[in-house]
């Protein structure tokens, strides 16, 4: 009974620290910003969380932070409402926020900025910056700040085709700044390397349907096979649709990521042989990789610096990915030697996998839009 014991604490641990996780990944926000210009004139284009800044300038219609989007009744009127009455100070406050300057000399956001709320359901704020001095563009972007006690972190993924020079910057609280054309890609490669391994550990559907992959996997070729069949699949994907070639929405693509994990889990119980697994993981896969690129994606035309960015990105996930197989796998085989009595082996398995298949269909039901 060791190994059923020990099967349902593992499960256990993750119901509990499944929550937590997801409520530290809620306490971080996403901010992009896409800036285009030359000369004494920049525009800027921002995304950002509506229900953040509506708890910094008193907004109406906003949900609380650790509400799911995808089941939770936005009232986009409301909001599309509440956005044209303080359109003003929206426009305002992004303009204090992320800051512009030349020479040391700062660029003055016009009074004029256009807000209103995108298809994602993101604030969209459109500003014009003038610029008086000359010299290379400096951008400072800290929208929210961990002093206003409404994040803890924000990362502001910045695209910009300013001067002649096209790339893509990362910012989070610990670097808010940097300038135009002296990009240094010894920093800006840890930061995406992060970005990747944070978006696949703190992604709870991804870890689960590499878990429940594991659960399914007797030898070491067998992880191997699963997982270079998961890597190539959602690396494809992942590359397509940050590059904008391939285009999904969401409201398909995470049910049917949450759908991945049934199956998987499913097939584990009732195709012992397995010989389908490879195109299955690897179709699930392509599926996967349109999740990732939800976190990145590169607007304009592709430059090195860019193309190092998302290169970056991938590893991260990569990474995350082998250091999490290395730790689960063994861990499995372990609680597998120490099991003297079969049939609790077969229970302790048979149990797991029912539990992951449970919240698979779960999120299914709660992501898809036919069913909420």
């Amino acid at each position: 009974m060791r190994f059923l014991a020990a099967l349902a604490s593992l499960v256990a641990v993750f119901v509990v620290a499944a929550p937590t996780a997801a409520q530290a990944h809620v306490r971080s926000t996403d901010v992009a910003v896409d800036l285009r210009g030359a000369g004494d004139s920049v525009a800027a284009v921002v995304d950002l969380e509506y229900d953040v800044l509506a708890r910094l300038i008193s907004l109406d219609g906003a949900l609380s932070l650790d509400a799911d989007p995808a089941t939770a009744e936005v009232p986009t009127d409301l909001r599309r409402a509440s956005l044209s009455a303080h359109a003003t100070e929206v426009a305002a406050y992004v303009g204090e926020r992320l800051r512009l300057s030349r020479s040391s000399i700062g660029c003055t956001a016009r009074a004029d900025g256009h807000v209103a709320l995108a298809d994602s359901g993101a604030v969209r704020a459109s500003l014009v910056y003038d610029c008086t001095a000359v010299g290379a563009l400096t951008v400072r972007g800290d929208i929210f700040r961990a002093s206003d006690g409404v994040v803890d972190d924000t990362i502001t993924t910045v695209a910009y085709d300013v001067d002649g020079s096209r790339g893509t910057a990362l910012l989070d609280t610990g670097n808010t700044t940097f300038t135009v054309g002296r990009g240094d890609l010894s920093s800006e490669i840890p930061r995406f390397l992060r970005l990747g391994a944070l978006d696949l550990l703190l992604g709870p559907e991804h870890v689960l349907f590499l878990l429940v992959l594991l659960l399914g996997a007797q030898r070491l070729r067998d992880v191997v096979e699963v997982a270079v069949a998961f890597t190539v699949a959602h690396s494809a994907t992942l590359v397509l649709a940050a590059l904008g070639w391939v285009d999904v929405p969401a409201w398909i693509v995470d049910p049917l990521i949450a759908l991945s994990i049934v199956y998987v889990a499913v097939d584990n119980l009732l195709a012992p042989k397995r010989s389908h697994r490879l195109p299955a993981v690897a179709a699930f896969g392509l599926l996967h990789g349109l999740g990732f690129a939800e976190a990145v994606s590169v607007d304009g035309p592709l430059s090195t610096d860019t193309l190092v960015d998302l290169v970056s990105f991938h590893i991260g996930i990569e990474v995350a990915q082998a250091a999490l197989i290395a730790v689960a796998f063994p861990a499995l085989l372990f609680l597998r030697a120490v099991t003297t009595w079969p049939r609790a082996r077969t229970l302790g398995t048979v149990a797991t996998t029912v539990a992951v298949a449970g919240a698979g269909l779960v999120w299914f039901v709660e992501r898809s839009p036919l069913l909420t």
